[in-house]
């Protein structure tokens, strides 16, 4: 029957579907999907969603049911609603992603005004096999050696079946994802490219921590204005993550800018919250704050390859408590990681600087990192509040060393940080509690801690080659040996000041006598 319905006050032609929506709701069942999950829904969910667009917008409604699909694109000013009890399960056959570039249940590409909402799931139905390994991850090398001298089965998990994403937006202005549940992607959960102004609160993603390769959470890639909050996300892969990354078909990458993440839950089996691998252009004002981080191989990182500057970053109010995971994830669980260098000989190479880690409770197993290829390309890093709960390594591949290492930085600030070790349970490869080599410009201010093993021959306080540096109003712990240790020729202007080394056996100890001279206590 041809003609046209009344929808509110918007006209809506109901040549091809007549009389199947309802106060601009449109329910796919009045469009043939049966909600029975073996009969395929992609058509009848997309004939829904193109006649709510054909009328000027409004609510694809999604009742309870099971419903199988392919490519379901979104598309201007449509709300795909999945009510409580409705379940999209990930079609198994190839001919229902049909939309060129799509390989993904939800798409959209150069839409406004788009939305996934309701209390409804999208299951990816993710599939695994464990093999032998195939290559080696060249992030991770060191890693796999230690692993395999340790004797360790080096299978691992890698993915079987459909290999799609569960959630791609290209191009899209004003998004909103609320309420939501995505589980067992077999690849990223929700990816957006490109997207300026995205709103993610309330969701639920999860993918199995043991063998969910490459199952990311949330991709904020080259977008900007975009804010996750009251969520959370358990993943094998890095929970929420920003990226860079090269494009096919675009000649530009845009940088990711003006993002903050808030109020959530993370479990990770690699990173919880994350900045690179790829990187492009640059990233920055981001903040990452008031979370809870549990059992994850990393609790934060920054790791620049391509050449990007990564600026103006704030990692504060965080819990975080970490357990290694199998030698295949990337981490050590260490409180945090940030590392620059060349991902291969013709890359550029970037800089990470202005950023700052503020109230954390870290209770963890690896020795948290910050490191350059050279001074002056990591530079202004603050760190203030920092509470680092040193454990025992739930693994036989033992990594830890220090608790915190600093490498080639210019420009550090750290105030208020204590470092406890375990002294019931103890690791035969644990070193200083505060480790810098190459250093300039910095600021030690009331550290307490001491050296890892109370019989070891380390000292709290490690520092190789610093300069122009202060470490004032700090104290050594009970057991402690050496409060600090001074090497390297090149060291000069150290100013100590008002310290309580009562408890250590010595004061400082310098690697050479002419050392004596690079020291100022005042």
């Amino acid at each position: 029957m041809a003609g046209a319905g009344l929808l509110g006050s918007m006209v809506y032609d109901a040549s091809d579907h007549e009389g199947m929506a309802s106060g601009n709701v449109f329910n796919v069942r009045n469009f043939g999907a049966t909600g029975k999950r073996e009969d395929k829904s992609t058509v009848q969910v997309q004939e829904a969603v193109d006649a709510c667009a054909k009328s000027g917008g409004g609510k694809v409604y999604v009742p309870p049911g099971d419903y199988t699909v392919g490519t379901i694109q979104l598309k201007d000013n449509v709300n795909l609603h999945l009510e409580s009890g409705s379940t999209f399960y990930l079609s198994q056959d190839r001919t229902d992603f049909v939309i060129q570039g799509a390989n993904t249940m939800i798409f959209a590409e150069d839409a406004v005004n788009i939305s996934l909402t309701g209390q409804g799931r999208l299951d990816g139905l993710a599939g695994y096999e464990f093999t032998e390994m195939r290559g080696v991850d060249p992030e991770i090398a060191e890693e796999i050696e230690i692993a395999r001298k340790a004797g360790i089965d080096m299978r691992r998990y890698y993915r079987t079946g459909m290999q799609t994403y569960m959630c791609i937006l290209n191009n899209c202005t004003n998004v909103h994802l609320s309420d939501i549940s995505i589980i067992n992607s077999p690849l990223w959960n929700v990816r957006l490219n490109d997207c300026d102004r995205v709103f993610i609160r309330g969701v639920y993603i999860y993918s199995d921590l043991e063998k969910g390769v490459n199952a990311d959470g949330i991709d904020i890639c080259s977008s900007r204005n975009v804010t996750v909050s009251d969520s959370v996300i358990i993943t094998a892969d890095d929970s929420v993550v920003l990226k860079t990354p090269r494009r096919r078909g675009r000649e530009t990458v845009n940088c990711v800018e003006n993002i903050v993440v808030t109020n959530c839950v993370f479990s990770s089996s690699s990173t919880a919250l994350m900045i690179g691998t790829e990187t492009h252009a640059d990233i920055r004002h981001v903040i990452f704050s008031n979370c809870v981080i549990r059992n994850s191989n990393k609790g934060f990182g920054i790791n620049v390859q391509d050449g990007a500057i990564v600026s103006d970053i704030i990692f504060s109010n965080l819990t975080i408590e970490t357990a290694r995971r199998h030698w295949n994830w990337w981490g050590s669980a260490e409180m945090c990681k940030f590392v620059l260098s060349r991902r291969n000989e013709s890359s550029r190479l970037g800089r990470i600087r202005d950023i700052v880690v503020d109230t954390v409770i870290a209770r963890v197993r690896g020795t948290s990192l910050i490191k350059g290829p050279d001074i002056k390309m990591i530079e202004n890093i603050t760190m203030k509040n920092v509470q680092i709960f040193m454990t025992h390594e739930d693994a036989v591949d033992k990594r830890a060393t220090h608790a915190l290492h600093l490498e080639n930085v210019n420009g550090l600030r750290i105030h208020d940080l204590s470092v406890r070790w375990d002294d019931d349970i103890t690791e035969w490869g644990w070193q200083s509690a505060l480790s810098m080599k190459n250093m300039s410009d910095f600021e030690i201010r009331s550290f307490s801690g001491r050296q890892g093993l109370k019989e070891g021959g380390y000292p709290a306080i490690a520092l190789d080659n610093v300069t122009d540096g202060m470490i004032s109003d700090s104290r050594a712990t009970d057991g402690c040996n050496e409060f600090i240790q001074l090497k390297g020729l090149n060291s000069n202007e150290l100013i100590l000041r008002n310290n309580n080394t009562r408890k250590a056996k010595t004061e400082i100890i310098f690697d050479d006598k002419r050392l004596v001279k690079a020291v100022n206590k005042v």
